[in-house]
């Protein structure tokens, strides 16, 4: 796992039970998302280092997955943004699968693309995004190796 330290689950006793259940039976249980499949995504946090974990949308497409902050359009980005922010190397659990991955918001060409995956999973994306004046976040995760090989720069 690519981030260490001490645990702290979700002060939310919801999230904090479908993060259990999700671990405990590799998302036999606990693996959906208003009725569509879902990942637990373990980060870093932003302000205390501590771990967090959270169930999100399942957007994957050959091996790279997507997250949408869209905190179901509220005005504000959710916590988890600003961890991916802050400490892109994550872990991604997508049902008995775990893998070390990196986060990086994409834009543009790349972030629409993604959200034609994104609304194609969940049909609620596009009413989160007519109910907010903010621009949702769209995280690529990718495996770090892959992630790696993507940011390598350029020779000029």
């Amino acid at each position: 796992m690519p981030i260490n330290g001490e645990y702290e689950p979700s002060p939310s006793e919801r999230i904090r039970r479908q993060v259990e259940l999700y671990e405990a039976t590799n998302g036999v249980e606990g693996g959906t998302q208003n009725g569509k499949p879902g990942i637990v995504l373990t980060s870093q946090g932003a302000k205390s280092g501590k771990i967090r974990k959270i169930p999100l949308m399942r957007i994957e497409h050959k091996g790279v997955y997507a997250v949408v902050a869209s905190h179901a359009g509220a005005p504000k980005n959710p916590f988890w943004y600003y961890n991916l922010v802050a400490n892109p190397l994550v872990e991604l659990q997508d049902g008995a699968v775990k893998q070390d991955m990196r986060a990086r918001e994409v834009f543009g060409e790349e972030k629409a693309e993604w959200w034609k995956r994104a609304d194609a999973a969940y049909s609620e994306f596009p009413n989160y995004r007519a109910r907010t004046n903010r621009e949702i976040p769209l995280f690529v995760i990718e495996p770090v190796a892959a992630a790696q090989s993507t940011n390598r720069r350029q020779p000029a």
